[in-house]
């Protein structure tokens, strides 16, 4: 059988443009087992700034914007196997920074793999707690539909079919380096651009993020996986699968892993949709919910 999106794409100028999306998310917020080791992952080796740094927590990110917040409360490192955390996507605003972003982890030996998803082309990397990471460059323009006929496929605008994880060429993606300055900070158009969860239930979880308002743009029970997104041209935004074992556990306080995540939504209209289908908890026009899983999420908007 071969199956494709749940929603058909328009081909309009404005779905690709990222500011379609009604939503975008805020830092995320991480415990670690080390606070030095985890600030020189994310300054040297990734090249984000910290911002600022207090006690046994730290701020980091671009020059204008926090997007990783870590804590130095774990006493264990990230162990797999648990729902929570499957991992989080940093989103390169164009080609030449994705390139720059590799380029550094090569010149300092840090150790990558590299994915091909059509829709996206993806580097995934460790934290010093085993906290996986993708740096990825979105890539809708090149996607049509996913193909369900011999596993798990993409049809790219093309008519290629291949892999949802195909090889990605690196001296390819490296030939877009214009910027060779290996230790300057990232561009400040850098954002957390998704993030794939361990979901205790995919179903229940993806009616969740549905009442908050995200579009549902696969829903793949035999593969154990769903998605949905903001509204815009990349519609990632948060992926939900049971690939560990279903109704898995959150991990224990004392690991390292996912403190919680923020959703910003651009308008308070959509704040308060999202509000009415949820149990919460305000402080100072800022809502606390859980998600089915137990996730901790900040949903907030841009006046917040």
């Amino acid at each position: 059988m071969d199956v494709f999106s749940t929603k058909k794409r328009l081909e309009t100028n404005e779905e690709l443009n990222v500011s379609s999306d009604f939503a975008t998310f805020g830092a995320i917020h991480l415990n670690v087992t080390n606070l030095e080791k985890t600030i020189f992952f994310w300054t040297t080796i990734v090249g984000m700034k910290l911002r600022k740094s207090s006690g046994k927590t730290a701020e980091l990110g671009t020059d204008s914007k926090a997007l990783v917040i870590v804590y130095e409360v774990a006493k264990n490192r990230f162990v797999k196997g648990y729902s929570g955390l499957y991992h989080f996507a940093i989103n390169a605003p164009n080609a030449n920074e994705f390139a720059y972003m590799i380029n550094r982890l090569i010149v300092k030996n840090y150790p990558f793999s590299a994915v091909d998803h059509t829709m996206s082309k993806s580097i995934y990397l460790d934290d010093p707690d085993g906290i996986n990471i993708e740096f990825t460059l979105e890539t809708p323009e090149r996607f049509k539909r996913v193909v369900i006929q011999n596993g798990l496929q993409i049809e790219d605008k093309k008519g290629n079919i291949k892999s949802a994880s195909a090889f990605l060429d690196i001296k390819k993606v490296l030939e877009n380096l214009t910027d060779t300055t290996i230790n300057r900070i990232i561009s400040n158009q850098t954002c957390i651009g998704h993030l794939h969860l361990y979901a205790t239930d995919v179903e229940k979880s993806n009616d969740f993020y549905q009442k908050l308002g995200l579009l549902s743009f696969n829903s793949l029970p035999y593969f154990m996986y769903a998605d949905l997104g903001f509204g815009g041209a990349y519609k990632h935004r948060i992926a939900l699968n049971s690939w560990h074992g279903s109704n898995r556990p959150l991990a224990p306080i004392e690991n390292a892993g996912m403190k919680h995540f923020q959703i910003n939504f651009k308008t308070e209209d959509k704040l308060k949709k999202a509000l009415k289908n949820v149990s919460y908890k305000e402080e100072a026009n800022r809502f606390w919910i859980k998600d089915v899983t137990g996730n901790n999420i900040l949903l907030t908007t841009q006046n917040s």
